[in-house]
């Protein structure tokens, strides 16, 4: 089997999430799929990737890590030979008739553990979205932090992020978890004083409490609390993870999925598992993404939950049923595994197309 064409192109949802939908077709009429950031010139994303990616025809899909040295030797980028790694994978399984976990070393698990992605929002909206979750299936939320406008972070500020997330839980139900999502905006100071004023709250961990730090900080952070923490979303070196783990300085590992593809999660989480540190990872994108998500973890023994984003509107999960053939709908907190080949999507091009921003 040979790779014949890689097409890469720019999707927008309708609620205004844009991200890249990339498609390997072969010689045997079998075709992968895989997803990546857009970044903020989609068009720019797109062109390039085109060039990347152009090298891969001829290629034997089934050679998924030699098509990633290949990749790396010409300095490709991440988000390239991360949407190969994926799209070969898939390929494989279904040319195989093989879910892409088996393909992975096989299920450690028969379900895996979701989590929905609130958007920012005042405390009313996201109320909102918490109950049209759970009643979508989910029990655990990743809750944005609202940051003040000012520098100044006074008890108000702590206080309320602990009555947000209070009011948050007692909608939701004690069956329900959550996680903060910091996105490295505060400093070490702040994120000890809201760990703090989140004790007994039991979050699953605070995601990126701080921006870029040396391990060494970081550790110290984690030191000076009991609360989890998670790094790792915006790491583009596996090293880097290594780093944090052997300064004790993280709970749970985030390795992105658009970056990494699900061979190098794979090796991080063997990493991590080491350490006894749990791994989810980080994914702010479409359905296809999510599906890789799900299939990555449940092949590995340390996995913790994969989460996706979530959105009120309609149309916009209308839209993510419609190109994937997946609603992304867990069962009483988790995905079910299908056994289906390869990611086990039926994607639609027409939908596709008819949202293409750019190709």
């Amino acid at each position: 089997m040979k790779i014949t064409r890689v097409t890469p192109r720019a999707v927008a949802e309708p609620g205004g999430l844009t991200y890249l939908v990339v498609r390997v077709d072969t010689d045997e009429g079998v075709s992968g799929y895989a997803e990546t950031t857009a970044g903020p010139a989609p068009q720019v994303t797109v062109d390039q990737l085109k060039r990347e990616l152009s090298t891969l025809v001829g290629a034997n899909p089934f050679r998924a890590v030699q098509i990633d040295e290949a990749l790396k030797s010409v300095q490709a980028s991440l988000a390239a030979r991360a949407a190969a790694n994926v799209a070969c994978l898939d390929i494989l399984g279904k040319a195989t008739r093989a879910s892409v976990y088996e393909i992975l070393g096989g299920p450690t698990r028969h379900k895996v553990r979701a989590m929905a992605v609130l958007g920012d929002a005042s405390e009313d909206m996201l109320r909102a979205s918490v109950l049209a979750a759970k009643q979508e299936g989910f029990r655990a939320f990743s809750v944005p932090l609202t940051m003040p406008s000012g520098k100044e972070r006074g008890r108000r500020f702590y206080t309320g992020i602990r009555s947000t997330l209070d009011g948050l839980r007692g909608a939701a139900g004690e069956e329900c978890d959550f996680v903060l999502d910091c996105a490295g905006r505060t400093s070490p100071g702040e994120a000890l004083s809201i760990a703090d004023r989140l004790a007994g709250f039991h979050l699953l961990w605070m995601d990126e409490p701080c921006g870029e730090l040396s391990a060494t900080a970081q550790a110290s952070l984690a030191k000076g609390s009991a609360m989890p923490t998670g790094y790792g979303r915006g790491f583009t070196d596996v090293a880097r993870f290594q780093d944090l783990l052997r300064e004790d300085a993280v709970d749970v590992l985030r390795p992105a999925l658009a970056t990494h593809g699900l061979t190098a999660v794979r090796k991080a989480a063997a990493i991590a598992e080491t350490y006894y540190v749990a791994v989810a990872p980080f994914h702010r994108g479409g359905p296809i993404g999510t599906a890789a998500g799900v299939h990555v973890c449940a092949a590995l023994p340390n996995s913790f939950v994969q989460e996706r984003p979530f959105s009120t509107n309609s149309a916009n999960r209308q839209f993510r049923a419609a190109i994937s053939g997946w609603d992304e709908k867990p069962s009483d907190g988790f995905f079910p595994l299908t056994g289906r080949p390869g990611l086990g999507l039926a994607v639609d091009e027409h939908v596709l197309d008819a949202h293409t921003v750019a190709r």
